[in-house]
Order: structure tokens, then C-alpha cells, then sequence
């Protein structure tokens, strides 16, 4: 199959708003999936902790528990998963802050719902650290920008091309496009006198059938009224 234009020239003012047509629904669904996809929430493989009651050091990767405290204070904390130190930043009053990555959750646990990040056997670390978690942000691989323009570029590129192929090449739609639009240069088109005068009578028209609408019902509710049928 060739690239190019199928008789070009013929029917070129049908075909060019043809395709200005399409181009706007296209445009319009590309915008609609721009829309949609502003929803979609990337995945977040990092993970920055804010840290509270912290007690001792992290070294860059090491591998941290992550408990759930227990419902009282007796009982255990759960383990609900493990992750990889990224980095550690020590703050005020034993405050820090902490990267992590290479999360493993246990099914249905998030990790905005951990409260303690615990690991007691670093090796080459004397002492175990703790840290309670005060707030988890997670960081996204990649902006959901992104997504929204690809899905959008993959319409409109798509769009582009069925529409070249259907309105430029298609040679069974060319033909219908240009022998419509013959059919339009037949059409006898009425001058702007003719619009103004058929206007006027449509106006007037409308107006007197309005008046003789009001006085037919104007006179069959007096009517009524005087036999006693409606009140007053």
C-alpha cells in the first residue's frame, strides 16, 4: 500500500473538516484520558520514616523489621514486614529520619500503619536499634505526569493515524466524501435577501399564531368562568 493522498484535491473542502471533526473527538477523548489517569497512583518502592524515640544507628543497607504494636502493653508487637536501609539521618532529641526500600509487607498491611521499626541482630552493630515511626511518605518511581501523557499521546496518535488512513487513503471513503461533495456544490443555496424575508415571515408568523393562542384561551376562560365552571 502506498503513502500518500487518494485523489487529491477532489472533495478537499469535506474532507479537510472530515478530519477536523475527528481530530476534535479524538482530542476530546485523549483530554478525557488525561482526566482519568490523573487518579492512577504510582507505585511507591521507597519509603521515607520519620522517626521519634530513636535508640541507636542504622548503617546503609541493613535490613530493619517492621512491628505493629500489640493491642496492650503486655502483649507482643507483630511483625509485619522488612525493608532495606537506604539511608539514616540522626535529628534532634532523638528524633531521625529514615529511607527505606525493597519493602515486603504481609498481605493486607500497608506501611503508613507501622508504628516501631525494630531490627536487634545487625551484624557488627553491639546494640540493637529502635524507633518508633511517626510518619511514613511514600516516594514514587515516576510521576503520574507521566502516565497521563502517554495515555493521551497514544490517543492522539492513534487517532491520527485511523483518521489518515480512513480519510486520506480509505478509497471507498474518499469516494463517498467526494461525491458528497458534489452533491453539495448542487445545492442551491438561498442569498442573504431570501434568509432576511423567510426570517421576517417566520417571526411575524409566530408572533400573530401567539396572540391568537392567548385570545382563543384568554376567551374560553371567561367563558367557563361566566357558566360557573372556573372560579374567579
Amino acid at each position: 500500500m502506498s503513502v500518500g493522498v487518494y485523489k487529491p484535491g477532489q472533495g478537499y473542502w469535506v474532507r479537510v473538516l472530515t478530519a477536523i471533526f475527528a481530530g476534535a473527538l479524538v482530542l476530546s477523548g485523549a483530554m478525557w484520558a488525561w482526566n482519568q489517569a490523573s487518579t492512577y497512583v504510582p507505585p511507591k518502592p521507597t519509603y521515607t520514616l520519620n522517626l521519634a524515640a530513636v535508640d541507636g544507628t542504622l548503617a546503609e543497607g541493613v535490613q530493619v523489621d517492621l512491628y505493629r504494636p500489640g493491642p496492650t502493653l503486655d502483649s507482643e508487637d507483630e511483625l509485619i514486614g522488612t525493608a532495606t536501609v537506604d539511608s539514616f539521618l540522626t535529628g534532634d532529641a532523638r528524633t531521625g529520619t529514615a529511607i527505606i526500600s525493597n519493602i515486603r509487607m504481609n498481605e493486607g498491611v500497608i506501611i503508613q500503619s507501622t508504628r516501631h521499626v525494630v531490627n536487634e541482630d545487625i551484624v557488627g552493630q553491639a546494640a540493637p536499634f529502635g524507633a518508633e515511626v511517626v510518619s511514613a511518605v511514600g516516594i514514587s518511581a515516576f510521576d503520574v505526569i507521566y502516565v497521563q501523557a502517554s495515555v493521551a499521546g497514544v490517543i492522539i496518535f492513534i487517532g491520527a493515524v485511523l483518521i489518515y488512513l480512513f480519510v486520506a487513503m480509505q478509497r471507498r471513503t474518499v469516494d463517498f466524501l467526494i461525491a458528497t461533495d458534489g452533491e453539495m456544490k448542487k445545492v442551491n443555496w438561498s442569498t442573504r435577501k431570501e434568509v432576511q424575508g423567510s426570517t421576517m415571515v417566520v417571526v411575524i408568523a409566530s408572533f400573530l399564531l401567539a396572540m391568537l393562542i392567548f385570545v382563543i384561551d384568554y376567551g374560553f376562560g371567561a367563558f367557563f368562568k361566566l357558566i360557573g365552571v372556573l372560579q374567579g
